[in-house]
C-alpha cells in the first residue's frame, strides 16, 4: 500500500507537468505534493515530507492568487477580412479541427466574428450567424491556456452583454465531439431532444 501511495504521488506530479493550464498544473502538483507528504510520513522519510510540505504551501499560495485575480474581459467584433482573424485561425487550426471538424468560414453566409479579449489579449474567437430568432454558433474556440470557462461565462452571460445579442432568443450549437458536448453542458446549454447533437441556451 505504501508503494502504491508513492507511485500515485509520482503520477500526479508527472501529469501536472504535462498540462499547459497554469491553474490545473498547480492543483495537480498540490495533490501530488500532499500525497508525497503522506508517503513521507508512512515511510519516515522526513526530507521527502518536509520538501513536499513546502511545495504544497507554494502551490496553495499560487492557487489562491490565481483564483482571486480579477481579469478584464471585452468583446471585439472583427471583419472576416481582418488579418488578425486569419492569423488566429491559422495558428489554432489544429485545436479548432479537434472540436469543430466541420468548421468552414468561407462556407458561411454573412458570418459575424467576435474576439474574446482577456486583459486585452485575444484568447478566444466566437463566430456565428444570425438565424432569427436564434444565434447559430459555428465556432466557439478558446486558446488552451485559457480554458477555465471564464471566457465562455462572460460571452454567454446576458447581464454582461446586454446589447450584443439583443433581439434574439436562443444560442444554438451542434456538438462536434464528445468533449465539445460536455463543454456546452457546463456553460448552460441543454440538448435538444428532437435533434441529436444539437444544443440550445436561452439568451
Amino acid at each position: 500500500m505504501t508503494e502504491i501511495i508513492g507511485y500515485l504521488a509520482s503520477a500526479l506530479v508527472a501529469v501536472s507537468l504535462l498540462t499547459s493550464n497554469v491553474l490545473r498544473l498547480r492543483v495537480l502538483n498540490l495533490a501530488g505534493a500532499l500525497v508525497f507528504v503522506v508517503y513521507g510520513g508512512l515511510t519516515r522519510a522526513w526530507p521527502v515530507l518536509a520538501v513536499n510540505l513546502f511545495v504544497a504551501g507554494i502551490d496553495l499560495w499560487y492557487i489562491i492568487d490565481l483564483k482571486s485575480r480579477k481579469d478584464v474581459f471585452k468583446l471585439m467584433p472583427v471583419e472576416t477580412r481582418d488579418p488578425l482573424l486569419a492569423n488566429f485561425l491559422a495558428y489554432h487550426a489544429r485545436g479548432i479541427w479537434q472540436f469543430f471538424p466541420d468548421f468552414d468560414l468561407a462556407g458561411l453566409k454573412a458570418p459575424r466574428c467576435i474576439f474574446i479579449l482577456r486583459n486585452l489579449m485575444p484568447v478566444g474567437l466566437f463566430i456565428y450567424t444570425e438565424e432569427s430568432p436564434d444565434i447559430k454558433v459555428h465556432l466557439d474556440y478558446v486558446a488552451e491556456d485559457y480554458r477555465d470557462l471564464k471566457s465562455a461565462r462572460y460571452l454567454f452571460s446576458r447581464p454582461q452583454n446586454p446589447e450584443t445579442f439583443k433581439g434574439f432568443s436562443f444560442f444554438t450549437a451542434t456538438s462536434g465531439s464528445p468533449k465539445h458536448a460536455a463543454y456546452l453542458r457546463r456553460v448552460g446549454f441543454e440538448e435538444d431532444g428532437e435533434k441529436k447533437g444539437s444544443f440550445k441556451k436561452k439568451i
